[in-house]
Parts: C-alpha cells; structure tokens; sequence
C-alpha cells in the first residue's frame, strides 16, 4: 500500500517537473523568435477629469507595453491606477499608438484604448487622444498627451492630460 502511494508520488512530481521544463522551453523559444528590440513600454501620469467639472482632478497614472509593427505603429496592452470621483480602479486594456510622419524632433501621434476598469465601479471604457512625442535619443522619448474618455456604465465623458516617458527597448 505504501509502496504504491510512493510510487504515484514519484509519478507526479516527475510530471510536474516535465510541465516545468516544456514551459520554460516554449517560453525561451517564444521570444527567441521576436527581434531584439520587440519591445517598447511607456509610463505616464496626470490627471483626469470630468468634461463639466474641470475643477476636480483626479490622480491618472497609466503604463503600455508596445509591439512595435515599425517605427510609426505600435500595439500593445496597457494598466495603471485611476481615481475618479474618489473610486480607486485599476484600468487593463488593448491599445494603439500611432506617429503621424509630420515633423522631425517632435511628432504628433494618436492614441487610442479600449478595456476594461476594474474595482469598485468596474466598467468597460474607452479612450481616444493625442500628442506630441518629443525624441530624447534612439530610444527615449518625452511625452505630452491629452484626451477623451468614456465610460460605459456611468455614461460620462472625462477629459485627460498627462505626461511621461518612451522607452524603446
């Protein structure tokens, strides 16, 4: 009797380990496949309000990781912290970048998300806006961004401004 328990120990644990070892494996492969610079993630804050209101702000504190489809496109996923009407969510989304060929140091570009807002008032939203990307070097940039977004459930439209940085791994 104990020997058989002993024996489906062994089994399990040898199955777990191999689980282990195929991830591991599929993970390097993975990302052995991506470029080196695949990735690109942005970190900004500011603040967001509601569009007839503009004397309330409310702390916005919102990061992206990018896949670059070249140097003017970008898709990613994105999350932060919101506070809106003093409800702390936390904000997951899909995202677009997109750098309009205008300009040399400085280029416009337009963003815009759509996810899902999660914690106390959790929602669907959407977000839409714009800017100026404004390049340090190769592979910082300083950015200034403003905006629209929507919330579904609460049916109110805020405006944002925020700014940070670009990093172009």
């Amino acid at each position: 009797m104990w020997d058989l328990r002993r024996k489906e120990t062994i089994f399990y644990l040898r199955v777990s380990y191999m689980k282990r070892v195929l991830t591991a494996i599929l993970f390097a492969f993975a990302f052995a496949a991506l470029p080196a610079n695949a990735f690109t993630m942005d970190v900004q804050a500011g603040v967001v309000n509601h569009v007839s209101e503009l004397s309330r702000f409310n702390l916005n504190i919102y990061g992206h990781l990018w896949y670059p489809i070249d140097q003017m496109l970008f898709v990613g996923v994105g999350s932060g912290y919101q506070e809106i009407d003093n409800v702390s969510l936390v904000p997951v989304s899909g995202s677009l970048w997109i750098r309009l060929p205008i300009g040399g140091q400085t280029l416009p570009v337009l963003t815009g998300d759509l996810g899902y807002l999660i914690g106390k008032d959790h929602q669907l939203f959407w977000k839409v806006g714009g800017g100026a990307d404004i390049k340090n070097g190769d592979y910082s940039s300083i950015l200034l961004m403003g905006g629209y977004e929507f919330l579904d459930h609460v049916g109110k439209g805020y405006a944002f401004v925020q700014a940070g940085i670009l990093i172009e791994l």
